[in-house]
C-alpha cells in the first residue's frame, strides 16, 4: 500500500496535466499545450484562450527578453469535428518596444468514431498565413514568409477507460509541415516532421500535464536533431473564479544551439531558441449554439409527435363539447317554441 501511495505521489509531482473541463492548446483545438487531443470539444461550445509566454537571458553580457502573446478560438461543430484559429497579437522581435503581429493559423480536426474505449483516433489539418511583417524572430519556432500547411495524425490512449485505477491519458501526434505551399512536397529544406507525446493526470479539481514536442527539419543535413525546436512542457490547469480556467507551465528546451558550437554560421535554419519559458494562460468558455445528438433529436421528435397527438385530442374534445352545447341550445329553443304554442 505504501509503495502504491508513493507511486501516486510521484506521478502527481512529475506528470503535471489537463482536465475534463476541456483543455485547449495554445494554437487552438482541444489538447495539452502544443499536443492536440484526438477527441473534439463539445459541439456548440466556443473556447477563447489567450496564452502569454516570456523568457529572459543574459546573452554575452546583454540582457535580452522574449514576450509572446497567443490568442486562440476553438469551436465545436459536432461530436466529431472542431475548427480553430490562432493569432499572435504580439511577438517580440528584439528591436521594437511593441513587437509586430505574428502569423495566423487556421485548422480543423476530425475525430473518428471507435468502439474501442481505450484508443481514439483523429486527424488535424491546418494552414499558416504569413500575416507577420517579420519572420523567423529570435527565440521563437522557425517561420517563413510563405503560406504553409500541415497535417497531423492524432492518437489517444485513455487508461481510465481500460479499467485502470490510474486515470492517465496519453496523446500522440505525428505529422508533416510544409512552410511553403508552392515548393516541392516532402523535398524542400524547410519541410518539417512535427510530433510529440503528451499525458495528463487529474488531481482533484486540477489537471497536471506533461508533453514532449518537436519540429524537426528532416531533409536538411546541416541541422542536427539537437539544433531543432525540441521542447518539454510541464504545466497545471485549474478552475478559477468566474468559471475561468487557468494554465501555468514551464517550457524547457531540450538540446539547443550555441554560438560556441561548430555548426554552420549564418544558417537561417539554426536558431538559438529560448532555454526556458514561463507560460500563463486563461480560457473562457461560452455556448454559441445548441447541439442535439441523434438520440436527442429522436427524443424531441417523439415528444413533438406526442404533443401534436395530445393537441389533436384536446381540439376534438373541445369540438365535442361545442357540438353538445349547440345541440342543447337547439333543443332548448325547440322546447321554448313548443311551449309558446
Amino acid at each position: 500500500m505504501k509503495k502504491h501511495k508513493a507511486l501516486l505521489t510521484l506521478l502527481g509531482l512529475v506528470l503535471i496535466v489537463s482536465t475534463s473541463f476541456g483543455q485547449v492548446a495554445v494554437s487552438g483545438g482541444k489538447g495539452l499545450y502544443r499536443i492536440l487531443d484526438a477527441e473534439s470539444i463539445y459541439p456548440g461550445i466556443l473556447y477563447i484562450n489567450p496564452f502569454y509566454s516570456g523568457y529572459g537571458s543574459d546573452n554575452e553580457g546583454k540582457f535580452s527578453e522574449d514576450h509572446t502573446l497567443n490568442l486562440s478560438f476553438t469551436l465545436g461543430l459536432s461530436r466529431k469535428m472542431e475548427i480553430y484559429l490562432n493569432t499572435v497579437p504580439y511577438q517580440d522581435d528584439q528591436e521594437h518596444i511593441w513587437g509586430p503581429f505574428g502569423d495566423t493559423k487556421i485548422g480543423v480536426k476530425y475525430s473518428f468514431q471507435s468502439k474501442e474505449r481505450f484508443t481514439k483516433f483523429g486527424l488535424a489539418g491546418f494552414a499558416t498565413l504569413p500575416t507577420a511583417p517579420r519572420h523567423n524572430v529570435d527565440f521563437e519556432p522557425f517561420t517563413s514568409d510563405k503560406i504553409g500547411w500541415g497535417v497531423l495524425g492524432l492518437l489517444n490512449f485513455d487508461l481510465k477507460n481500460n479499467s485502470s485505477a490510474i486515470p492517465l491519458k496519453f496523446s500522440l501526434n505525428f505529422g508533416y509541415r510544409d512552410l511553403d505551399v508552392k515548393d516541392r512536397f516532402f523535398q524542400d529544406k524547410k519541410d518539417q516532421l512535427v510530433g510529440g507525446l503528451g499525458l495528463k493526470f487529474p488531481v482533484r479539481s486540477s489537471i497536471i500535464y506533461s508533453e514532449f514536442y518537436s519540429e524537426t527539419f528532416y531533409n536538411n543535413s546541416d541541422v542536427s536533431l539537437s539544433y531543432n525546436f525540441v521542447r518539454f512542457t510541464q504545466g497545471i490547469r485549474f478552475l478559477g473564479p468566474w468559471n475561468l480556467v487557468f494554465d501555468i507551465a514551464g517550457d524547457i528546451e531540450l538540446g539547443g544551439y550555441s554560438e560556441k558550437d561548430n555548426g554552420p554560421s549564418g544558417n537561417p535554419f539554426i536558431k538559438d531558441y529560448a532555454d526556458w519559458k514561463v507560460v500563463v494562460g486563461m480560457t473562457y468558455r461560452t455556448q454559441m449554439f445548441k447541439y442535439l445528438t441523434p438520440e436527442e433529436k429522436l427524443a424531441r421528435k417523439y415528444q413533438k409527435e406526442e404533443q401534436e397527438k395530445l393537441e389533436s385530442i384536446r381540439q376534438k374534445r373541445e369540438q365535442v363539447i361545442k357540438d353538445l352545447e349547440d345541440i342543447k341550445k337547439k333543443l332548448d329553443k325547440e322546447k321554448r317554441d313548443k311551449d309558446a304554442y
